[in-house]
């Protein structure tokens, strides 16, 4: 095997507070140089976790092809300084969407997988809801709206807290860890897009995910490489277990102690062309866990999956998690399509738009697309969890109508395109 036990501690010791997708720099970001340093008691827990990992993806009982769908719900805090960064409950709603795409392999790119890598892709089985019941029971959207007058309020320490974490500090207070998963949203300082924590690593109020509100959702922007979302996929795989592909960086020596992503040198940033090699081998940088740009990363893999499964499956880890209540799954799946279900957006659009069907099946649905005149100018057939960004650059000025439609059902949604 590639992954060597003494490599394992040493890479856990010196393992940061939180996990970083740093733009300029390795894994640990320098804005965090206070909370780099782990107690020697955490550095134990870290080692026991490990352990306990290692020994659960080992066992060939969990060895497994079909489980039951894993449904994990969150909730979205919004601690927000100006206006632009009170997030909407519909970009909120189509992020999430976007998650659970990437996890259960039903994300649009999936084509840009090289052959050598292709089989080794997977569907992880996990996915995710906005709350729909909260902490006392009652009925809940999952989105928290925090307005707040610190800056970089995701990366403000005062007493070695974290204050996003806490509302009297100015953040949100988290819910419950042991039922729902915390993310938060605000700004971070500098060039850090979003970070996690890993079981055990931090106490249970600051546990959860840090996303900077400039890379949490969808964006237009040509030159925006983490437009699409995929800055909280490659956060949610370290809050459950995951490291980034390339290990430590800077050398063959560790890795990201899963047996089938091969070794790496290093972080590939921007969308480099295939194949890249390091270390003897093909860099699987088409990975959601390295730092490649959002539209050239498109898979996990069995090895990936495995370690994520056993961190759901652990009573010391994340399995509380699997029994929440804060999922209503007993609610019956709507089939209908109505114009509620379609969500565009930025409505009016300029560059692209957002198309997410929030339906709870997998009919095929025929999308079609009209100008003023009646005119059919685009059609296409796509999936209900085929959330995508619908390029407009072909398209002039003006108003259009978009139709969605499955057996006797149609829906349609106006679009304004004004540049």
């Amino acid at each position: 095997m590639k992954k060597k036990y003494i490599t394992l501690l040493l890479f856990l010791v010196v393992v940061s507070f939180a996990f970083a997708q740093e733009k300029k720099c390795g894994a640990i970001s320098p804005d965090f140089s206070e909370q780099s340093s782990v107690s020697e008691t955490t550095q134990h827990q870290l080692q026991a976790n490990e352990i306990l990992l290692q020994e659960w993806i080992s066992n060939p009982q969990n060895q497994i092809n079909l489980r039951e769908i894993i449904t994990i719900p969150v909730v979205v805090h919004i601690v927000w300084k100006d206006e632009s960064e009170n997030i909407s409950d519909l970009e909120i709603e189509a992020q999430i969407d976007g998650l659970t795409a990437d996890f259960r392999k039903l994300n649009t790119n999936t084509n840009i997988i090289p052959e050598s890598f292709r089989s080794l892709a997977v569907d992880t089985e996990i996915e995710f809801c906005l709350a729909s019941i909260d902490p006392e029971g009652r009925e809940t959207n999952g989105i928290i709206r925090r307005k707040t007058t610190i800056t970089n309020i995701g990366t403000h320490f005062p007493n070695g807290k974290q204050a996003i974490c806490y509302t009297d500090m100015g953040g949100s207070d988290g819910w419950n860890t042991d039922n729902y998963i915390n993310i938060w949203v605000g700004q971070l300082q500098g060039s850090l897009l979003g970070r996690a924590t890993m079981p055990g690593e931090v106490i249970d109020a600051e546990d959860g995910v840090f996303i900077d509100s400039d890379f949490f959702g969808f964006s237009c922007s040509l030159n925006n490489n983490f437009a699409l979302g995929r800055t909280l996929t490659h956060e949610m795989g370290h809050f459950f277990n995951l490291f980034h592909v390339f290990g430590a960086a800077n050398g063959c020596d560790t890795d990201d102690l899963v047996e089938d992503t091969p070794l790496q040198f290093d972080p590939h940033r921007g969308c480099p062309s295939y194949p890249q090699m390091s270390c003897g081998s093909e860099d699987m940088f088409m990975n959601f866990m390295d730092y490649t740009a959002d539209d050239c990363v498109a898979m996990f893999t069995e090895g990936q999956k495995m370690r994520m499964l056993a961190t759901l499956n652990l009573a010391s880890l994340r399995h509380s998690l699997v029994d929440s209540p804060g999922c209503d799954l007993t609610k019956i799946p709507d089939l209908t399509l109505s114009a509620d279900d379609v969500l565009l957006f930025p409505n009016p659009a300029s560059d692209c738009v957002h198309i997410d069907l929030d339906l709870d099946n997998d009919l095929p649905i025929k999308m079609i697309i009209f100008n003023t005149i009646g005119q059919n100018i685009y059609a296409s057939d796509i999936f209900v969890k085929d959330l995508r960004t619908f390029d407009l650059s072909p398209f002039s000025n003006g108003i259009y109508f978009i139709y969605f439609e499955t057996k006797d059902q149609i829906a349609s949604k106006k679009l304004i395109i004004d540049r």
